[in-house]
C-alpha cells in the first residue's frame, strides 16, 4: 500500500528550515509499482454467510431470507475466480481519498448494485471495455457514479480493468454494498453466465496486461 514520504519533497525555507506538505486527507504518499491482486479462492467462499455482506432486504422480503442468502452466495462463488481487487490508496477520514484496481474476466456479468456508505465513484477504463446499457466503454472511457446510485455492466471479450476513484461524502451507517438485483431470476442469470465465460478468465499479471488481449481481439499490435 501507500507509503508516506517525506524527506524528498520538503520545502527548504531561507532560514534553513524544512516545511513539509500535508493536507486534511494526509502527508505525500507514495504507492509504486503495485502488483495486481489474485482473485480470491472460490474454495473459500462460504456460500451460506457471504450474504450479510450484502445489503437484500427487498429481495429477502419477496422471496425469502434462506432463499435469497443462498443465491448471493451462490452468484457470488460463481463470480469470484473472474474478479480481482487491489487498493492503491485508502485515506482515513469523511473526505478521505480512496483508489482502487479492479479487474474483471471475460464477459463477465457484474450484478446490479450500490455503495451508499462510500460517496460519489468516478470509474476509468484502464483497459479492455464495458457494455453498460446500450453504450459499449473502451479504454479512456469514464463513468460518475452518484452516491447510491444502482448500476451494472458486462465486461468485454477481453475483459476489463479499471480504477474506482472516490474521495469520501458517503452517508454513515448506510451498507456499503447493496444488491439491487430485483429477483432470484435475474441472479440465477449472472450465476449463469459466470459458468459460461469462466474458461476464458485470466487474470492479469500486472496492471494494463488486457490491453494485450484487447488489442489480439482488435486485430492489432499493443
Amino acid at each position: 500500500m501507500a507509503e508516506q514520504v517525506d524527506n524528498d519533497i520538503d520545502t527548504i525555507e531561507d532560514d534553513g528550515t524544512r516545511q513539509g506538505f500535508v493536507s486534511e486527507r494526509g502527508p505525500f504518499e507514495i504507492n509504486a509499482n503495485p502488483k495486481v491482486n489474485p482473485p480470491f479462492p472460490r474454495e473459500q467462499i462460504p456460500v451460506d454467510g457471504v450474504a450479510a455482506g450484502f445489503a437484500h432486504e427487498p429481495l429477502a422480503e419477496k422471496f425469502g431470507e434462506a432463499e435469497s442468502r443462498q443465491k448471493i452466495g451462490e452468484m457470488v462463488k460463481a463470480g469470484t475466480p473472474g474478479a480481482s481487487t487491489t487498493p492503491l490508496l485508502m485515506q482515513d477520514g469523511p473526505n478521505g481519498m480512496s483508489l482502487v484496481h479492479v479487474w474483471f474476466g471475460a464477459n463477465f456479468p457484474l450484478f446490479r448494485h450500490s455503495h451508499p456508505q462510500y460517496g460519489d465513484c468516478l470509474y476509468y477504463v484502464i483497459a479492455g471495455e464495458i457494455t453498460m446499457g446500450a453504450r459499449k466503454l473502451g479504454a479512456g472511457s469514464t463513468i460518475f457514479v452518484p452516491n447510491g446510485q444502482p448500476y451494472k455492466y458486462t465486461a468485454g471479450p477481453a475483459g476489463v480493468e479499471l480504477l474506482e476513484f472516490r474521495a469520501g461524502g458517503g452517508v454513515e451507517g448506510a451498507p456499503g454494498m447493496k444488491l439491487d438485483e430485483t429477483s432470484l431470476d435475474s441472479i440465477q442469470r449472472i450465476i449463469d453466465g459466470c459458468h459460461e465465460n469462466e474458461s476464458l478468465w485470466q487474470a492479469p499479471e500486472r496492471m494494463g496486461d488486457t490491453a494485450l488481449r484487447q488489442a489480439e481481439i482488435d486485430g492489432r499490435t499493443a
